[in-house]
């Protein structure tokens, strides 16, 4: 998915995105997570969603930014790239398959995580296997893990922070942060969806 982000039309400066950074910190919640409001994950608790917003990534002083569609029906996420101006970039989908992707220009691409895809594609690995649990304020369950004294979570190598809705636990800005990558994550649009279990990507009908 993240090769989509990198085409020039959506590459920013390090100035531009730090404005786009410094607006979207206007907008937030007086409220931030703190320790209590984190708690273990568990398939019972987890609820699908519908949501859109924006997305931007610094790696190594090199800024990104886009538009993003997501839907987490459980087993099956589906995000949606697209430019600042609209048009999508690109569609990544995982199921209980595996991954699939496909570009602006229709060419797919497969693998068994999204963790592997985005290696393959990139040559690093993206947490977006975990994101759609601490996204909602959850910590992965069985994975070693640290709540900081800031309300952050620490956990498979990134700090998380989000800052929910008022008086909601519905995320408004979720932000990652580790020793390359900061990515901010900003919720215009969040939905409670119930999640389904027989579900599969809609990229894995359409004729070849």
């Amino acid at each position: 998915m993240y090769s989509l982000l990198r085409k020039p039309c959506l590459q920013l400066s390090a100035a531009v995105i730090s404005l786009a950074l410094s607006a979207c910190s206007s907008m937030a919640p007086e409220k931030i997570t703190s320790t209590s409001d984190w708690q273990a994950g568990h398939e019972q608790t987890l609820s699908g969603f519908d949501s859109s917003g924006r997305l931007a990534i610094k790696d190594q002083g090199k800024g990104t930014y886009a538009n993003f569609s997501w839907q987490n029906l459980g087993l099956v996420q589906t995000i949606e790239v697209k430019t600042p101006l609209g048009n999508s970039v690109g569609v990544l989908c995982q199921d209980s398959d595996g991954v699939i992707a496909e570009d602006s220009k229709g060419q797919v691409f497969s693998a068994s995580s999204i963790e592997e895809l985005s290696q393959r594609m990139l040559g690093f690995v993206l947490p977006f296997d975990h994101l759609n649990q601490w996204v909602q304020g959850y910590w992965i369950e069985n994975e070693p893990y640290q709540l900081l004294p800031d309300g952050k979570l620490k956990q498979s190598g990134w700090i998380i922070q989000r800052q929910p809705q008022i008086n909601s636990r519905s995320p408004h800005i979720v932000e990652l942060n580790n020793a390359r990558f900061d990515i901010r994550l900003v919720f215009d649009e969040y939905t409670d969806t119930p999640s389904q279990s027989s579900a599969k990507c809609e990229l894995r009908h359409k004729p070849s």
